[in-house]
């Protein structure tokens, strides 16, 4: 797949393992990176990059990888 693919909230959900509702709220603290396509009378549209997602889930990983 390619990296500029967008996802929606629930299908980045379903690759966090988490509520849709957890990566809205993320995205709205800034703390998961976004694309505004537009801003409606009621919500915003948002999509999310592929590659953004990949590069915020190894950004997080735990494991030391120094080697040391």
């Amino acid at each position: 797949m390619e990296d500029s693919e967008l996802l929606t909230a629930e299908e980045v959900a379903s690759l966090l393992r988490v509520k849709p509702s957890t990566v809205y709220d993320a995205a709205a603290r800034g703390d998961l990176p976004v694309v505004k396509l537009w801003k409606g009378k009621r919500r915003t549209l948002l999509r999310f990059r592929r590659g953004d997602i990949e590069t915020f889930i190894l950004n997080r990983t735990t494991q030391d990888r120094t080697g040391g």
